[in-house]
This record gives C-alpha cells, sequence and structure tokens, in this order.
C-alpha cells in the first residue's frame, strides 16, 4: 500500500500531538487513602454487627427474665405476669433497704410507707398477685427491721406495711360457696373499710333465722353444748343466723352450730364497727371461752382471749390488741384488720399474709 505525503503528519502536526497528550495518572496518595477508607467501613461494620449482636443477646435475656417472672405467677394471677404495682412496691421497698443500710430512718420510713399506699390502691381495686409476693415483700420488710430492731417509730410503720399485705392478702381469698348472694362482700368489704352503713341483707335465706337472741345466746358451758350435739345433729339448723346486737360469752361458755342454731352467723345489719361477741372483760385464755365451726360475717371482732377454731370471718373488721391469741385453722375473708402497730401485731399481720390458718400467740 502506498501512502500519499499529503496524507502523512508533518512535523509541526506531530510536535502539538506530543503538546496535547493527556496522561490520566492518579496522585500517589489516592491507593493507600482507598484503602484506608476501606478498612474504616470494615471496622465500622463489624463494630455496629457486634453491638447489634450485643443488643440482641440483652433483649433475648430480658425477655428470658420476664418469661421466667411470668410463670412463677401464671397460677396466681389471672394475666400471668408481675403487674406494674409489685415492681413499684419492690422498687420502694429495696430503697427503704438501702435507707437502713446508710442508717437514715427517716428516708426508710418514707419508702416504706410509700409501698404501703402502693399496696392499699392494689387492694382497692382488686389487682391480683401471686403468692411468692407476700413471701419477698415481708423477707424485705425483715431486712428493713433488722437494721432498726430497737426503734419503735420504724417498727410502728413496718407493721403497718404488713397489715397492709394481710388486708390485701383477704381481699384475694375466694368467697365459699353457699354464700348469700344478698351478702354482697365487695360492698360489705368497702363498708369495712369505711366505716360506713353495712350492706342489708334484704331477704334471708330458705330456712334461716332471725330471731336469736341477742345476748346470752351462748352463755351455756361447753359440757352442756357437748351433751347436745347428738340430738340438735339430727335437726335441720338453719344455715345462717341473723343478729343485729352483740352477744355475750360467760366464762366456759362454748359458740358452735348447736348453740348458736345454725353454723353461720350474719352480723351484717350490725354497725360495721360493732362488736359481735362479747367474752369476759378479761380477755383471757383462763376464761375457757371457745368459738368453733362458724362462719361470721361483717360487723367487728375482737380475736384476743377466745380460743377459736374452723372458723371463717368474711367482711368482718378483726381487731387484735396485743393479748392471748389462739386460732385453729381460722380464714379470713374480705376482711378489714386492726392491730396494734407493735411485735405482736406485726406477727399476726405477717403470719395472716403468709397465708397461715393457724396462729398462737401466748
Amino acid at each position: 500500500m502506498t501512502q500519499h505525503f499529503s496524507e502523512s503528519p508533518g512535523g509541526r502536526t506531530r510536535h502539538w500531538h506530543r503538546r496535547h497528550r493527556v496522561r490520566h495518572t492518579a496522585p500517589w496518595f489516592l491507593r493507600p487513602l482507598v484503602i484506608l477508607l476501606s478498612f474504616i467501613l470494615i471496622a465500622t461494620l463489624a463494630w455496629r454487627g457486634v453491638q447489634y449482636a450485643l443488643q440482641n443477646r440483652q433483649r433475648n435475656a430480658a425477655a428470658s427474665a420476664n418469661a421466667n417472672s411470668s410463670s412463677r405467677a401464671a397460677g396466681n394471677s389471672a394475666a400471668g405476669t408481675s403487674s406494674a404495682w409489685q415492681r413499684d412496691v419492690f422498687v420502694s421497698l429495696d430503697e427503704a433497704v438501702r435507707h437502713a443500710s446508710e442508717t437514715d430512718a427517716t428516708e426508710t420510713e418514707v419508702a416504706v410507707d410509700r409501698a404501703a399506699s402502693i399496696v392499699t390502691i392494689a387492694r382497692l381495686r382488686s389487682q391480683p398477685a401471686p403468692l411468692d409476693f407476700f413471701d419477698d415483700a415481708l423477707a424485705k420488710l425483715d431486712q428493713i427491721l433488722a437494721a432498726y430492731h430497737t426503734n419503735s417509730r420504724l417498727i410502728e410503720h413496718v407493721t403497718l406495711a404488713r397489715i397492709e399485705l394481710a388486708q390485701l392478702r383477704s381481699s384475694l381469698e375466694p368467697v365459699p360457696p353457699g354464700t348469700p348472694s344478698s351478702l354482697n362482700t365487695d360492698e360489705l368489704l368497702l363498708a369495712t373499710a369505711t366505716g360506713r352503713a353495712a350492706p342489708s341483707s334484704n331477704a334471708a335465706p330458705s330456712g334461716a333465722s332471725s330471731g336469736a337472741p341477742a345476748s346470752g345466746g351462748a352463755q351455756q358451758p361447753k359440757s352442756a353444748a357437748s351433751a347436745n350435739n347428738s340430738a340438735s345433729a339430727n335437726s335441720s339448723a338453719p344455715a345462717w343466723v341473723f343478729v343485729g346486737a352483740p352477744r355475750t360469752l360467760v366464762t366456759g361458755a362454748l359458740l358452735d352450730p348447736a348453740a348458736l342454731g345454725g353454723d353461720r352467723l350474719d352480723a351484717t345489719n350490725m354497725p360495721t364497727r360493732a362488736e359481735i361477741l362479747e367474752p369476759p372483760s378479761s380477755r383471757l385464755f383462763t376464761d375457757n371461752v371457745h368459738v368453733e365451726n362458724l362462719s361470721i360475717a361483717g360487723a367487728a371482732q375482737t380475736l384476743d382471749g377466745i380460743h377459736w377454731k374452723n372458723v371463717t370471718f368474711i367482711g368482718t373488721r378483726l381487731r387484735y390488741e396485743g393479748g392471748e391469741l389462739d386460732l385453729h385453722n381460722v380464714r379470713f375473708i374480705r376482711c378489714m384488720f386492726g392491730f396494734d402497730a407493735d411485735e405482736r401485731g406485726g406477727r399476726l399481720a405477717t403470719a395472716i399474709a403468709r397465708g397461715q390458718t393457724t396462729i398462737i400467740i401466748e
């Protein structure tokens, strides 16, 4: 192939191409910079991955803890989970424990009172609580009191908190079968708590007696009552006996279904603070007064000095004045407690909060 002279580049043309040729060369620092940025990116992604894994681990641990807490309360709480108010109680009690370890009695009392107030609100709202809640709360109160076992003011505050726990436990007890529908235990509990007039049992159950004597009806000695047991067993005694005034119990008296004329005593028509049974004024075990195999509803009753056996109190305001106490298989359903805020009152409140039914204090 031949090339014409006019087609070959001249010297000036070749020189122009050499001057205007563009060299695309990268700066010397660009490659190390890219490597450094790549390393930073990989490190950042790796750190984010570690954080994500740790967060997932924490979430799984928290979920496992919540599941364990829920399983503990499943048998005792309708929702099967720990309620917020229960956590608030333990937060307050933990704060009280910390203040007690710092020997700050005032702040300890404030924290204990706060926990007791939360328990009171939960009871008024009919909030459920698992059984282990009471054991854990009582253990915290024991721990708080251990630091101030000689401080009478703190003993009073701790005892009042124990009483609130006992009232909560009583409010959760199921109403026994056979209770008349006219005996509204919810209204009775509110009446007992506020001191207003108790709801009236408008219609007596079939076979119930409303003509029981107001006093002296239980004045027969224990031996005489035992002699009449076989005769009364064959008779159809009414279930509920309605009373409108206190009944006097003399020394050696036994009040049981045979002496009462029924196995259930309804005192809901009495004032909420009126005493149902009045033993001798000494209120000592030497008076040998026994109440057995009865259900008692409404009004108020002092527990000191009487031997109680197989007795169920329903919606009753119970008093304990620090005397001799003998309870054998005694249950408290929807009851309020007016105990002395001392060591003996604390023992009784603790036993009730733990669900104990046999309690002896001499």
